[in-house]
């Protein structure tokens, strides 16, 4: 990692927000923070970069941004995934013209929830502008175990977690950033999921909700990352033991897997779209352990046949909803209402449901085969039918 400074004169900031951020750590990407500077007529900026040597770009670049805006009593970090000047330039632009806008009241109705970012999804969900962040970015909690091995950190270490309302009632909500490492779990990110539902269980609210994305555990700080999962598991077995309702929505671009996938079970219930993905392995890994010839990860359909939205929700695992930011929420507004007992006989009932699913099932090869088992006709034109008229199926 290579780590350049430079102080540029400018006319004082008419900014009104400070802590924020803009863009995401990722190949070919990077993220800018947000703060304010003691000095008023001096713009300082910082870059963490993975490409060393383009010391001399970095400044021409951020001086032709310095050279059209006002940003003097501005500080501004950057951490750096080899993002090109062009990038650059546009990132620089986005952090200040949001810096400058009043968003609080953006209206998401009509938006893909798998389109929108983590902080989007939590704000199209949850009542208007009543989300406050717990340890946002501009805290620098950062992972201690990735700058060690020279990759770039992310300052919220992608999860976003914090109080807000759902219809006037009281929630806490954590979302995994899909474009950090995969949404993948790791020490501090761990810590923040477990750590909102310890909170959830203290002040009692009337749920803890999750928006999952990620493709498990990291494998860079692989121990703790497990741990943060069983820790997890924990709060989220203690939050229900004391009847706090929790839900899970799996609608992003990574879907649920491994660590996260077994978590996305241990949950109240699971609201899943066409987009949705979950299981413990993923189908490279299958692929990788038992051969192609037993689960072929490249036939993009199969994958969808045995872990998409519309398999978990015919088998009874999910919820399912269209791709709708309005349907989404309905569909959580709906469980909310609608809690559920953890008790030993259902964790019975639960456990022989699933010993007879696989005396069921052990001569499928596909979704379609346990569809059928299931008693759904045609199950073949399932995967093409529209959203409604899957849901009419479903009734």
């Amino acid at each position: 990692m290579e780590k350049l400074q430079y102080n540029f004169s400018s006319k004082t900031n008419k900014l009104s927000k400070f802590g924020i951020t803009a863009g995401v750590v990722n190949s070919g990407n990077l993220e800018i923070l947000l703060e304010k500077h003691d000095k008023v007529d001096e713009f300082f900026i910082e870059v963490n970069t993975t490409v060393p040597g383009f010391a001399a770009v970095w400044q021409a670049v951020i001086g032709d941004f310095v050279a059209k805006y006002a940003v003097g009593a501005c500080k501004f970090t950057i951490n750096d995934c080899g993002a090109t000047p062009a990038i650059v330039s546009l990132r620089l632009r986005q952090l200040y013209e949001l810096a400058a806008s009043d968003n609080q009241n953006n209206d998401y109705t009509n938006s893909r929830y798998l389109e929108l970012n983590a902080r989007e999804r939590i704000n199209a969900l949850v009542d208007g502008g009543c989300f406050t962040e717990i340890m946002p970015a501009s805290n620098k909690i950062v992972s201690p175990h990735l700058g060690q091995l020279d990759l770039p950190v992310e300052f919220d270490d992608g999860a976003i977690i914090g109080t807000a309302k759902i219809a006037g009632k009281p929630v806490y909500i954590a979302s995994q950033n899909y474009a950090f490492m995969g949404g993948a779990v790791g020490e501090v990110n761990g810590a923040k999921l477990s750590g909102i539902c310890l909170k959830a269980l203290k002040d009692k609210v009337s749920a803890m909700v999750f928006l999952l994305d990620s493709g498990g555990v990291r494998l860079h700080e692989a121990n703790a990352g497990e741990i943060a999962i069983s820790e997890l598991i924990a709060a989220i077995i203690q939050l229900k033991l004391a009847s706090i309702p929790v839900i899970g929505i799996v609608a992003g671009r990574n879907g649920a897997f491994g660590g996260i996938g077994i978590v996305s079970q241990c949950l109240d219930a699971i609201i899943v779209t066409e987009n949705a993905r979950t299981s413990v392995s993923g189908p490279e890994v299958i692929e990788t352990v038992m051969g192609v010839a037993e689960y072929d990860s490249s036939d993009r359909a199969l994958v969808w046949r045995t872990c998409g939205g519309r398999h978990r929700s015919i088998m009874g695992d999910a919820f399912y909803s269209s791709k709708q930011i309005s349907d989404i929420r309905q569909k959580l507004l709906e469980l909310l209402d609608k809690p559920t007992s953890f008790n030993e006989k259902n964790l019975l009932d639960e456990y022989q449901l699933l010993e007879q699913r696989l005396i069921d099932n052990q001569n499928s090869r596909d979704g379609i085969d346990v569809w059928a088992i299931a008693g759904l006709s045609n199950p073949q034109q399932i995967p093409d039918l529209s959203d409604s008229d899957f849901m009419e199926l479903l009734k």
